[in-house]
C-alpha cells in the first residue's frame, strides 16, 4: 500500500513506508514541525491495539490539527497539556501569539512533532517494563531514532530519564542523535536535564529531560523554553510551519 503524501517530506514518506510492514508506531503532530517531543511509551491500555499514529493511519489522518480537549485531556497534568504548556511559553518567549479557543485546547500538535521511546502501549512505565518483550522491541524501535526523518529535526526532547528507556547521562543520546554532551542542568529535586548540541554542520539542541507530568516543576518547563528559544534565534529558525 502506497502511503506517500505530498504535504510531507520525502524522509517522512521513508519512514512510514518502512514502518508500514509491521504497522509500527510512528507519532502524532506536524512531521514537518521543527520540534520534536520522545516521550516513553503511548499512554493506552497495556497491549491495546495503537491505531491513532501507526504508520497506517497515517494514509487518511492529519495529525497536526488542533483540538479542544476532553474528559482525561483536561487535566492539566496530562502529558499532552504539558506539552502545551511548554509550547506556549515557547511561543510566548519568541513573541508569536497563537489564538486558543480555550485553556484546554491543544494545539502544540500544529507545529510539534511527537513519538515515543517504547512502542508497547501502557498507562503506567511500571507496566511497560514487565511486559515480555520490553527490552527487545525497545532495541529494535530505536532503530527509528537513526532514521534521516528523527535525525533531521534541530530541536529535540527527550521526556524519559529512565535507565531502562535510554541512558540517562552522555552515553546512548550521543550516538542516536550525532550530539555531544555538554553539561547537566539541575532545576530542583528530580527536575535535571542534560544538555546536548550537535557535533556536526547541522546545528541540533537535544535536552534529555524526565517525563514531564505529575512532578515536573515550572522551573524546568521554563529552563527548557529559554534554551531552545535561545537556540531557536541564535539560528535564525522558523518554528511556525502551520
Amino acid at each position: 500500500m502506497n502511503i506517500m503524501n505530498e504535504k510531507y517530506s520525502n524522509e517522512f514518506n521513508d519512514l512510514l513506508e518502512e514502518s508500514l510492514k509491521n504497522n509500527e508506531y510512528v507519532g502524532l503532530g506536524n512531521p514537518n514541525a521543527k520540534i520534536l517531543i520522545i516521550g516513553k511509551e503511548p499512554g493506552m491500555e497495556l497491549g491495546a491495539k495503537i491505531t491513532h499514529g501507526s504508520a497506517e493511519y497515517w494514509k487518511n489522518n492529519d495529525y497536526s490539527k488542533s483540538f479542544p480537549a476532553t474528559g482525561k485531556l483536561r487535566n492539566l497534568n496530562h502529558t499532552w497539556q504539558k506539552y502545551q504548556k511548554l509550547y506556549d511559553l515557547i511561543l510566548d518567549k519568541l513573541n508569536k501569539c497563537r489564538n486558543k479557543i480555550d485553556k484546554y485546547e491543544i494545539n502544540f500538535v500544529e507545529n510539534i512533532f511527537t513519538t515515543e521511546l517504547n512502542k508497547i502501549p501502557a498507562l503506567k512505565s511500571t507496566e511497560a517494563k514487565k511486559h515480555k518483550d520490553f527490552k527487545n522491541k525497545l532495541n529494535a524501535r530505536k532503530e527509528i531514532f537513526k532514521s534521516k526523518f528523527i535525525r533531521n529535526f534541530p530541536i529535540v526532547i527527550i521526556a524519559a530519564n529512565d535507565n531502562k528507556y535510554i541512558e540517562t547521562y552522555n552515553g546512548e543520546v550521543r550516538e542516536l542523535f550525532e550530539v555531544d554532551f555538554i553539561k547537566e542542568i539541575n532545576c530542583g529535586k528530580s527536575n535535571k536535564m542534560w544538555l546536548h548540541y550537535s557535533n556536526n554542520e547541522k546545528p541540533k539542541i537535544v535536552i534529555h529531560t524526565r517525563q514531564l507530568t505529575n512532578g515536573a516543576s515550572n522551573a524546568l518547563l521554563e529552563k527548557i523554553a529559554n534554551l531552545v528559544v535561545e537556540f531557536i534565534n541564535k539560528n535564525k529558525i522558523n518554528i511556525i510551519v502551520k
